[in-house]
């Protein structure tokens, strides 16, 4: 199978003006559900359907706890996934008034939401760089 992508047209990088740009951009070619990850897992293995997906399911719940808590998640070949934070930024002065804490000041009140973050592995990313294929779909600029 191929990354597929299309040439689009994207912004001038340097701010020129008369200069029409264009650049490739991955496609979305579909998703793979877990029931068809599941199965794939299953053929390649001697493990049934339903214990693929008891082992996943059991696997997936305790990698949002982990996160939940705040524990980093590493997969040696795969890579790290963490809970990151996104929020406010705030000025330093109204954690100190006059030298002293602020018993008013309430950091969480900054946090917008937390989500997750995922540093993939040099093994991952070496194997992309050296089996990744790639294919053009049709569009407008190519047509």
């Amino acid at each position: 199978m191929a990354i597929t992508y299309q040439i689009v047209g994207c912004s001038n990088p340097r701010g020129a003006e008369g200069v029409d740009y264009a650049c490739c951009r991955r496609t979305k070619t579909g998703d793979l559900q877990l029931e068809s990850l599941i199965d794939e897992i299953s053929r390649a293995t001697t493990v049934t359907p339903g214990e693929v997906k008891g082992i996943l399911n059991a696997f997936l719940d305790e990698m949002a706890t982990l996160l939940r808590d705040g524990n980093p998640v590493t997969m040696d070949e795969i890579g790290t996934f963490s809970a990151r934070l996104s929020g406010k930024c705030y000025a330093q002065s109204i954690i100190k008034v006059n030298g002293k804490k602020n018993p008013d000041f309430q950091p969480a009140s900054y946090l917008s939401r937390a989500y997750v973050g995922f540093r993939p592995a040099a093994a991952l990313k070496k194997y992309l760089r050296t089996h990744a294929q790639f294919r053009r779909v049709p569009s407008e600029l190519m047509a």
